[in-house]
């Protein structure tokens, strides 16, 4: 399976089982705790690509850390679905570690193929996402975010336009937002203002 295949994978998984237990705060706290157990089992994971080898290599990494688990817990929770989450949960972690790294490395593969736009940054969450996308020539980005509110039946959706460093990705956070933080009330008006912007930021 390729990287991104596993890693939307992954999220699937911490997408479903989160919010099925969120009404329960002592299941929710024991489903964290067992995620992060197993997510430290992973700790000697540095990259991506070895994290997609693990994923393969290390099928049962989440059976031991169960049994250590509640004898409540056992009952009740897939084994393959929270493996998924912590698989997830250090991904997130390894992103946000090597988080220039990646974005150097992302900005030279994207040049080398000759692409317009590049993803330097993702995190999604049961509790929102953040997607920072490049224009590889001009640095100029789209930071495009979501908010999930349990008060409110519906995300926020957000989008803004940012000076990164062409050279290097880096956010040039002296100078002013070349578009302002502008909220959407749906999904399909915010997709279509991200296509908007990026016609638009996206001619030299």
């Amino acid at each position: 399976m390729h990287r991104e295949d596993a890693i939307a994978t992954w999220r699937r998984a911490e997408a479903r089982i989160y919010p099925s237990v969120m009404h329960n705060p002592t299941i929710y706290e024991q489903y964290i705790a067992v995620v992060r157990a197993i997510a430290e089992e992973l700790s000697d994971v540095r990259d991506e690509d070895g994290l997609v080898t693990a994923w393969h290599e290390r099928r049962d990494i989440a059976t031991s850390v169960i049994e250590r688990s509640p004898p409540t817990m056992r009952a009740v929770m897939d084994v393959d679905a929270v493996r998924d989450a912590a698989f997830c949960h250090r991904h997130r972690e390894i992103t946000r570690e090597r988080g220039k790294e990646i974005a150097r490395e992302r900005l030279e593969g994207a040049r080398m193929e000759g692409a317009e736009w590049v993803v330097l940054f993702e995190d999604v969450t049961p509790m929102g996402s953040h997607r920072l996308e490049m224009h590889v020539r001009s640095g100029r980005a789209l930071h495009a975010s979501t908010q999930v509110d349990a008060e409110r039946p519906t995300p926020t959706f957000e989008l803004e336009v940012v000076q990164l460093d062409p050279a290097t990705g880096a956010w040039l956070v002296d100078q002013p937002p070349l578009m302002p933080a502008q909220r959407y009330p749906t999904q399909e008006e915010w997709e279509a203002r991200i296509a908007q912007a990026r016609a638009t930021f996206g001619k030299d």
